[in-house]
């Protein structure tokens, strides 16, 4: 039962709380006035959406309250009860964010929160309904009381079995028909796969190339075994041969070695030879070297001091050559410093004229800005003249100025000649001081000229002195004695080199009889080697044949082994077809049985269900109608689940169709009566939206009359939302009306009637 609804900026609610209690719960109201919203926010409230929202035909922004100002956030929450245990469920809701949390209590605890999906999951678990259930059985939306009866057969066929969450095994079905098609198209194409296989496989074939493969197998090894004995043999005639070879190599390098001694050896004696020769002239060979290094000595060292005596000369000469150079350009400078007295004359007298002018341009100056001064006194004087005393006009004024601006236009002239007269004779003036700064550095000259004339006399001298010292050394000096002792040096000095060359030969000979006697220790036949290396190439061609042979043979054997492993696959997927070919017959059979399974299932639910449901709308139907036109009503699932009521010939008749409105009204209120019994029964709560739509006013009062008198016994709760007032004495809870007194701001206002 739904005991509260609280509603918070909800469509046009601002703060709104609704109290229901057992029996007809009534909420009336004009159109627009907010009554459909409470029921829409207690099915949200549940199941977290709605209608509207499923189908998509409005956002969650939409739920939020836009007038008079628009609202940022929502909230809706429902307490109701079942089994004897009290529930709330809490959603708040954000603009443009949807659904910010949601929370569910029982008896005041929480036990699920904040997450949206699980506390409708919990929900759903508590009522035993989903919102599809819910919103088909329970809610009846605006004006679709007889939504049932107005449905076209097929669809209302399909909408009862989702109710009665039997679709699943008409979809189970579809699921396995479909299934069973697939496995026999799977069993179709797999036996016609072994059978192609069967036609192509020989298992005759198979064991042959078997026994062929490890019969080849054998010989291999065999071959493998004989290709190693050759292996171990060319090995050992291999290092056998190393070592010859080794040997060779030494032999042939002992006999280089004595050639290049007894090369060395005929080269020693022919240069001791000749050495022997050149000192047969010389007695006492060594004493003599002493002499003539020291003579040569001597002569070095005059050699080197008359090379001084050159560079000396040559540095006084550039010296006095440099001192002719400075003493002519004093010269030049004393004769051009008799020029400084002319020039001070010329500068004294341009600083007179200087002088002057800048007097005149002072003076001139100074009467330009008297006159100036003058001037603007006489432009802002009025009354007498400030220069002659008369009466100052505008016409005597304009005459004086004139004249003052003419004399101060020629002062001004006059300035400019003065300042030009001025700048031409100072820069003159200027240039001369700078020329006279010039010539005073020349002031300094005659004495320097003295003083470079006496180095330069000095200089004369000193290269005199120098050039006699010369010619005094290169008297005593010989570049010939040079020459012939340099000579008598290198032919003595062979003395030494005699010596040398005469322990260097005693040692060659003594290293040619020790390489000649280990030439002779060692052992070596160029025969035996020669006969080792066809011995081993013979050795060598015979493992290739071999090689060649066994590699051949493993080829041969790798392209059975291939074939013999095609074969291996193509008897294993022989085998893996018959497996599959007997797995998929059983699951044909298997499938089949499922399938029947579930149409006896579905068929014996869909009996059983409205089998319950007819003697409960039998119940409810001779409760409520109050004539005797119609004894029973039932649906017929055999057509489609048309609802049909049982007239006074004993005659089933369509409800849709064969009876009047009100008759009909109550059929489908009747219907939804019994879905609520049948599907919800620990909820006990119908929601009609607008069930009077299209009746007229004694079929209203009858409905009331009836629900107002049966309802306690046919529900424990029902809410209902109307525009009609004559369903007010229908009312046996609570009442409530509802309206929108001011229309711009669009804010439902609500009242409670007791």
């Amino acid at each position: 039962m739904i005991n509260k609804v609280r509603l918070e900026n909800w469509k046009s609610h601002r703060e709104t709380e609704l109290e229901f209690s057992e029996g007809v719960n009534a909420l009336i109201g004009t159109m627009g006035s907010g009554k459909s919203s409470v029921l829409e926010a207690v099915v949200f409230g549940l199941f977290g959406t709605t209608p509207s929202l499923n189908s998509r035909d409005i956002q969650l922004n939409d739920l939020i309250r836009r007038n008079p100002s628009e609202a940022e956030e929502a909230s809706v929450e429902i307490e109701f009860s079942i089994d004897g245990e009290d529930y709330s469920v809490k959603r708040e809701l954000k603009r443009d964010k949807g659904t910010e949390r949601s929370e569910l209590r029982k008896n005041r605890e929480v036990v699920e929160a904040p997450s949206t999906r699980e506390v409708t999951e919990q929900v759903e678990r508590i009522l035993s309904l989903d919102f599809k259930s819910f919103a088909r059985a329970i809610y009846s939306e605006q004006n679709n009381l007889d939504l049932f009866l107005k449905m076209r057969p097929g669809n209302r066929k399909e909408r009862v079995d989702e109710l009665l969450k039997i679709d699943r095994f008409e979809n189970a079905r579809k699921t396995v028909v479909k299934v069973e098609n697939s496995l026999k198209k799977e069993l179709e194409r797999k036996q016609e796969e072994l059978g192609e296989l069967e036609e192509e496989f020989d298992s005759e074939e198979l064991e042959e190339l078997e026994e062929d493969i490890e019969k080849r197998r054998e010989d291999l090894e065999d071959t493998d075994e004989d290709i190693e004995e050759l292996n171990k043999e060319i090995e050992e005639r291999q290092e056998l041969k190393e070592e010859l070879e080794e040997k060779k190599k030494f032999y042939r390098k002992l006999e280089k070695r004595i050639t290049k001694l007894e090369t060395r050896k005929e080269s020693l004696e022919e240069e001791f030879g000749k050495v022997e020769e050149r000192l047969e002239k010389y007695e006492k060979p060594e004493e003599k070297l002493e002499e003539h290094l020291e003579e040569k000595k001597e002569l070095e060292e005059k050699e080197k001091e008359i090379s001084g005596l050159e560079k000396d000369l040559k540095y006084l000469k550039k010296e006095k050559k440099k001192l002719e150079e400075d003493i002519e350009k004093l010269e030049e400078k004393a004769e051009n410093f008799k020029e400084i007295g002319e020039i001070e004359e010329e500068i004294e007298r341009l600083e007179k004229i200087v002088e002057k002018i800048k007097q005149k341009g002072n003076a001139k100056h100074t009467e330009r800005t008297n006159l100036e001064e003058s001037l603007e006194e006489l432009q802002n004087s009025d009354g007498e003249c400030p220069t002659c005393g008369k009466e100052l006009s505008e016409e005597h004024r304009g005459e004086v100025v004139g004249e003052r601006e003419e004399e101060i236009k020629k002062l001004k002239e006059q300035e400019n000649r003065l300042r030009k007269k001025f700048e031409e004779k100072n820069e003159r003036k200027e240039k001369l001081e700078s020329r006279r700064d010039e010539l005073l550095e020349y002031r300094s000259a005659e004495e320097k000229l003295e003083l470079k004339q006496e180095k330069l006399e000095e200089k004369v001298e000193e290269i005199k002195e120098t050039e006699e010292r010369l010619r005094e050394m290169r008297q005593d000096f010989s570049e010939d004695r040079i020459n012939k002792l340099e000579e008598d040096i290198a032919d003595l000095k062979k003395v030494e080199k005699r010596d040398e060359l005469e322990e260097r030969l005693e040692n060659v000979e003594e290293k040619l009889e020790e390489v000649e006697a280990e030439l002779e220790e060692l052992e070596f036949d160029e025969d035996e080697l020669e006969e080792l290396k066809k011995e081993t190439s013979r050795l060598k061609e015979e493992r290739s044949v071999k090689t060649k042979e066994l590699e051949s043979e493993k080829e041969l054997i790798q392209e059975k082994e291939k074939r013999l492993e095609q074969m291996q696959k193509q008897d294993e997927r022989k085998k893996n077809l018959e497996d599959d070919i007997e797995r998929l017959d059983h699951a044909l059979d298997f499938s089949h049985e499922y399938r029947e399974g579930l149409v006896k299932t579905q068929v014996s639910l869909r009996e059983m269900f409205v089998k319950r449901l007819n003697t409960k709308m039998e119940d409810i139907w001779n409760q409520l109608y109050p004539y005797d036109d119609y004894y029973s009503i039932r649906l017929n699932a055999e057509k489609d689940y048309l609802l049909e009521l049982l007239d006074s010939e004993n005659q089933w008749v369509s409800a849709e169709a064969e009876v009047s409105g009100g008759e009909r009204h109550l059929a489908a209120l009747v219907m939804r009566l019994s879905l609520t019994f049948t599907l919800s029964p620990e909820l006990e709560v119908l929601m009609l939206d607008e069930p009077t739509h299209n009746m007229d006013s004694s079929a209203v009062e009858e409905l009331a009359e009836t629900l107002r008198e049966n309802s306690n016994d046919l529900i424990k709760q029902l809410l209902i939302v109307t525009h009609d007032s004559s369903l007010e004495s229908a009312a046996t809870g609570d009442l409530y009306r509802f309206e929108k007194k001011n229309t711009e701001e669009g804010l439902t206002e609500t009242e409670k009637v007791e």
